[in-house]
């Protein structure tokens, strides 16, 4: 007895020490970082994460969390351990006054975050304070060039983010108030990218004047915007650092360490050019944050982000417009964890079926070539999603021709390219092919209408988006026009090119244009190389396939995602070939009746009976039969 009670106590004495072993042997905690919804926030918190993940340090990720009075509680309330915040936030949200003294703004931040629990540690090295933008056109056109030279103005319309019309002691209200700026309108966004190319798109197309950026953001230098000088000096300024839970720089060791290597090493043309590598080129944050950190010799090459490279390919149209930093986005959903390499040429179909791209960026003319009697599908790529619609641009000299069939040399884009195949469309089914010469060009628009300008040839072709920004400059100059396709409209072509559909281009949708243009459009979509490509035929795709190894097609899966990042959009044109995933179900309903045996069996017997009653029926009477009287 006395044996088994040792032996007993021996194994409870082992289990006990297991036991120990593995709540204490793995009792590290993890450094929970967080960020703000937009690019430069979740950047920073990755280079935070990917830090103290090579010092050893275990990371649970929230990027993104939420505004600033969600995230900066969550801090306070111990749900987050760190994340990037601005002083001149921090001063703003715990009710100081703002100031433009970097130095003082942090030591008041420190002194009010020291009783929460919460320390601010070294800045990155630069201030991303707000910026009050305007086009150069626009600011030009209204004597702008100060937040003070608004109070000029009879009405200011506004487009900023909806953060910037919440914060309570330096958004656009007290702006407003301290200015002394009156009257106006504000459209506001949701904070985040797609919200900033919301407020770019309103500056760039008219309907707004003065939009709300940060002094860091990559769109202020991709669309040459100027920045409203701060005369009063209203926005403090915002250095950005860590703002981290003191308990946690105890807890985790090494923690501190890692934050002061982060101290400083920023500049504000470091951190405008990450900021563009996400919002319009479509790079993840992590991937970002990781080459910048490889680049100052932080981390080892490749060593916090090893993301996939999708490729994308597009039409030379729209490869650079805010639709495609839009879809470049929206792509990224569809492959999560991956970063995309936008590239553009000439025949973006041919890319894509050959296995060099994964989604394409194109108009509803490339998937078509040209026949002897009219438009053949290609049958290589199918679309899953629309991005929007192209419209035709003809442009002439002022004092030049009217009408497109008057002239003799029209320049347009390359050869392949949506301008150069809905041109020549539109020359041959009017007619007029073998008269005008084309000249396919690799150049800017703004080369294109110089060398209209210097007399080489008598109008340019171009397929773009509505209100383009480099059109609209162009347009400013009054030696050019836009002329009507009436040809086109007047021919009812739509029949065989169905594709190209007739539209107008609304009056004053450019400067000069007073009066409304007949033209034509297409749509641009995303596309997917086709399951099976097929050999094209005058009536369309021929009935041969063709197993392509190389072209993997976009999965259901991610056509899903993709389109639930795009959002509400239109219906893909009929005249395209959709993605299989979106063709409809049909389910066949069988209508015959199920076989059974005893069933059967039972209708058989059913039918002979049926059969001998009608026998019966119809049987002739037999002859009267007479008993005898006596037997």
């Amino acid at each position: 007895m006395t044996m088994i009670t040792k032996t007993i106590k021996q194994v409870a004495a082992v289990l006990l020490c297991a036991a120990l072993v593995s709540c204490g042997g793995n009792d590290q905690k993890s450094l929970r970082v967080g960020a703000k919804p937009f690019a430069e926030s979740m950047i920073l918190a990755e280079m935070i994460a990917q830090m103290a993940e090579n010092a050893g340090i275990p990371v649970e990720r929230s990027i993104p969390f939420g505004l600033t009075p969600k995230i900066m509680e969550a801090v306070k309330q111990d749900v987050l351990d760190v994340y990037p915040e601005y002083n001149g936030t921090s001063l703003t949200f715990l009710g100081q006054a703002p100031t433009s003294n970097g130095k003082a703004s942090t030591a008041t931040v420190q002194a009010l975050f020291k009783p929460l629990g919460l320390e601010m540690t070294g800045k990155f090295g630069f201030s991303n304070d707000y910026a009050m933008v305007m086009t150069t056109e626009r600011a030009s056109e209204l004597g702008v060039s100060s937040i003070q030279d608004l109070t000029k103005l009879a009405s200011v319309k506004y487009v900023v983010d909806e953060d910037f019309v919440q914060r309570p002691a330096d958004g656009l209200q007290q702006m407003n108030r301290r200015y002394g700026i009156t009257g106006g309108t504000t459209t506001t966004f949701p904070v985040g990218t797609e919200g900033k190319d919301k407020i770019v798109s309103a500056l760039l197309d008219g309907s707004a004047d003065v939009g709300e950026l940060f002094m860091t953001d990559g769109q202020i230098a991709e669309y040459n915007l100027v920045v409203l000088e701060d005369n009063l000096g209203f926005f403090p300024v915002y250095e950005v650092a860590p703002l981290v839970r003191t308990d946690a720089l105890g807890n985790l060791s090494g923690l501190r360490e890692v934050l002061e290597k982060l101290s400083g090493i920023i500049t504000p043309a470091d951190m405008q050019a990450m900021n563009k590598a996400v919002d319009l080129d479509a790079q993840s944050a992590a991937t970002v944050a990781s080459s910048f950190l490889s680049s100052k010799g932080l981390l080892p090459e490749g060593g916090g982000s090893s993301a996939a490279k999708i490729a994308v390919i597009a039409d030379p149209g729209v490869s650079r417009s805010i639709d495609t930093a839009r879809a470049l986005r929206a792509i990224r959903f569809g492959y999560a964890g991956s970063d995309l390499d936008l590239k553009n040429n000439a025949s973006p179909l041919e890319t894509l079926a050959a296995g060099e791209a994964r989604v394409a960026i194109v108009g509803a003319e490339s998937f078509y070539t040209l026949g002897e009697d009219g438009p053949v599908a290609k049958g290589v790529a199918e679309a899953f999603a629309v991005m929007g619609y192209k419209s035709a641009h003809l442009f002439g000299l002022t004092n030049g021709t009217e009408s497109i069939s008057d002239m003799s040399k029209i320049a347009t884009g390359p050869k392949g390219s949506g301008s150069a195949i809905v041109l020549e469309m539109l020359l041959t089914s009017i007619g007029i092919s073998n008269k005008v010469e084309v000249i396919n060009s690799n150049s800017p628009s703004a080369y294109l209408l110089q060398g209209m300008s210097q007399g080489q040839y008598d109008g340019v072709f171009l397929m773009a988006t509505l209100n383009e920004r480099v059109l609209s400059i162009l347009m400013r100059k009054s030696s050019y026009k836009l002329i009507d396709l009436k040809e086109w409209a007047k021919g009812g072509y739509t029949a065989k090119f169905s594709f190209i559909r007739p539209a107008t281009i609304p009056a004053n949708s450019y400067p000069s244009q007073t009066r409304p243009i007949t033209t034509v459009s297409t749509q641009f979509v995303l596309a997917s190389p086709a399951k099976t490509v097929q050999t094209a035929g005058e009536v369309g795709p021929g009935t041969a396939g063709i197993d392509s190894d190389a072209a993997i097609p976009v999965s259901a899966s991610a056509v899903k995602a993709i389109r639930e990042a795009l959002g509400p959009m239109d219906v893909i044109d009929p005249a395209i070939p959709v993605h299989g995933s979106l063709v409809p179900e049909i389910t066949v309903v069988d209508k015959s009746l199920p076989f059974s045996a005893d069933i059967s069996i039972i209708n058989i017997l059913m039918i002979l009976f049926t059969v001998w009653v009608i026998y019966l029926v119809f049987l002739p009477s037999p002859r009267d039969f007479k008993m005898p009287e006596d037997l």
